[in-house]
């Protein structure tokens, strides 16, 4: 691979160009100049003649500056790319898809994004709307209402007739994205307008002005918050959940100070780290605590339900069922209760919550940090009761944290690798540098293999299971960690891996670093297992469950077609021993501004 310049964006440069830039001489100069004031800083599209309009005004009226063009190589790429780069950011990202057919192919993007809550504004190519202008392909590609095919997974949509109406959808969707709770919106753009000459009677409007900014964030009901406090004061044993709000590093900090102002025991929900792991209260893997708990807390937590294990199939029910003391009572400090779509089941049923504090997390979190230390300091027994509780913690937390190893130590030097094993030494290859996990397809691993220091250092999972996200996703996350000096790493299943490989191509070709692992079972592991557990329940052999599952005779050489792409790569490592080097050399790939593939043999993991 040649060395790549240090402004990654000199070798797709355009030539030729006057000196100056011109006013918008066509629509889609207007929109390209418009995207540009509005600071995405990137586009991550696949090209289409719907927007060939706007790609040529992305490229020559805007010199491929700001935003710059990310060439994925499928749709769901994209799209993936676009969310990973959202939630490393936070801000919100843009994607171009062609109209119809690539829509399609990027929808499962689209479905990730909102049940993830990112913030990505999705421009797509339609039209031309006039059927007059058509020609045989504009036929095959077009529909009267194009964003019907996403509406039911966007936050908004909207299909602007004119050029004007354009740039002024596209000023309304990047504000409803970023308002909480956030989510992705979806713009067409017809094609044949894009073409237009701009115009005397275009409209530029000012992407600086505050209408077109969010609204301030949504403050908690001060009486609410206030019973909140005092139930967490007088709690013998409360335990506070973190949920979404732990991908952002900001919220490092909060998080931490209310878990040791309230004494209270610290899970983690589904796919997220934040708090952390050798923080004496932070009670990750204990399935009793909830069950010994009096007042649950849950913050940003996207499904209730499945924190407190209230679904009747394979969860915790029986357990609940038999616990010995009443059950808690759950406050949830979110915006679930405003955030509503009745198409998808997505958030699960009317959930057990006796407080529902509808507010923006963030800030609702740091509203309860101050009304938390009022209730505190009003009661004549909490602060001994705390002080009390969290010596108990701490030697609960050590215990736990030893059981931890000493499960994940069984079968340590198994080849293929136990995946504890895996995820325990790419941790220690890269825990010296400023590291992001950016993805990774096991949705929760015991903290004794890797150590988290809080929120802001995993950027959790795809939202809505749809698998193609990880890889992609994670590179997205790589850009964004290029300009802020962060070494991105990041942990794929081969079965996610295989729905977009060529994603690999595009962190090759702009120079992203990243290091991705491949965990590699040569089988759809999660559903093999599944099929266990059916033949279980049936008495029938579990033996056949790999069939229909394995993808085996031939294994795929996931290094030889990463290096295919333009990756340095190695693969299959199924010796343990073999790892650490392997990883060593690796990241130091990955500081050369390369992207890394590591494909690494495991055994079958659990049923999620």
């Amino acid at each position: 691979m040649h060395d790549l310049p240090d402004d990654f964006s000199r070798h797709e440069t355009p030539v030729n160009l006057p000196s100056n830039r011109a006013d918008p001489e066509y629509v889609s100069d207007a929109i390209a100049e418009l995207l540009g004031a509005m600071d995405f800083g990137y586009v991550f599209l696949l090209p289409g003649a719907s927007y060939r309009g706007l790609h040529d005004s992305l490229v020559n009226h805007n010199r491929n500056l700001n935003p710059q063009i990310i060439l994925a190589t499928s749709e769901l790429s994209a799209a993936s790319m676009a969310h990973g780069y959202a939630k490393a950011t936070g801000k919100p990202s843009l994607c171009i898809l062609h109209d119809l057919v690539g829509v399609m192919n990027g929808s499962m993007g689209l479905y990730n994004a909102w049940c993830d809550r990112a913030p990505v504004v999705f421009l797509g190519g339609a039209g031309p709307l006039d059927p007059d202008r058509r020609r045989f392909i504009d036929w095959v590609h077009s529909a009267s209402t194009q964003s019907d095919i996403v509406k039911k997974w966007v936050k908004w949509a909207d299909e602007p007739p004119t050029a004007n109406t354009m740039l002024k959808s596209i000023l309304r969707g990047r504000k409803i994205a970023a308002t909480a709770p956030a989510g992705p919106v979806y713009v067409s753009i017809d094609s044949h307008v894009q073409e237009q000459p701009a115009g005397e009677d275009i409209e530029m409007p000012d992407p600086g002005l505050a209408r077109f900014d969010p609204p301030a964030p949504m403050a908690p009901n001060a009486e609410a918050l206030a019973r909140a406090a005092r139930w967490i004061a007088d709690a013998e044993f409360p335990v506070i959940v973190g949920g979404r709000l732990g991908i952002h590093e900001r919220m490092r900090a909060p998080l931490i100070e209310l878990l040791d102002l309230s004494g209270a025991g610290g899970l983690n929900d589904r796919a997220v780290f934040c708090w952390p792991s050798d923080h004496p209260q932070n009670l990750s893997g204990d399935r009793d605590a909830l069950l010994e708990a009096d007042v649950v807390v849950c913050i940003d937590v996207i499904d209730v339900n499945q924190t407190m294990g209230t679904y009747a199939v394979r969860r915790r029910s029986d357990q609940l069922e038999a616990r010995q003391t009443p059950p808690p009572k759950v406050i949830d400090l979110s915006l679930n209760a405003v955030d509503h779509n009745s198409w998808s089941g997505f958030g699960g049923p009317v959930p057990p919550i006796d407080l529902q504090i509808a507010c923006e997390p963030e800030h609702g979190l740091r509203c309860l940090v101050a009304e938390l230390k009022t209730a505190i300091g009003e009661s004549t027994t909490a602060e001994a009761r705390i002080a009390e509780r969290k010596e108990r913690l701490a030697a609960r937390h050590d215990a736990l944290r030893a059981a931890q190893a000493e499960a994940a130590r069984t079968g340590w030097d198994s080849s293929p690798l136990k995946i504890e094993r895996m995820i325990h030494e790419v941790y220690q290859a890269v825990k010296d540098r400023p590291w992001l996990l950016a993805t990774a397809n096991h949705r929760s691993f015991s903290e004794a293999v890797w150590s988290f220091p809080g929120a802001g250092a995993y950027l959790g999972a795809d939202g809505g299971g749809g698998v193609g996200y990880n890889a992609s996703a994670a590179i997205g996350a790589a850009l964004a960690c290029r300009s802020q000096g962060r070494f991105c790493v990041a942990i794929g299943g081969d079965g996610d891996y295989l729905m977009a490989p060529g994603c690999i191509w595009t962190a090759a070709h702009y120079g992203i670093p990243l290091l991705y692992v491949i965990n590699n079972n040569s089988t759809w592991g999660n559903d093999e297992v599944h099929q266990m557990e059916v033949a279980h329940n049936r008495s029938r052999p579990p033996e056949n469950a790999w069939i229909g599952q394995a993808m085996r005779d031939p294994v795929i050489n996931f290094a030889e077609v990463a290096r295919g792409f333009g990756a340095w790569a190695e693969g299959p490592i199924s010796d343990p021993d073999s790892l650490a080097r392997a990883l060593g050399e690796a990241v130091r790939e990955v500081e050369k501004g390369r992207v890394a593939v590591l494909d690494v043999a495991t055994s079958l993991g659990a049923v999620s």
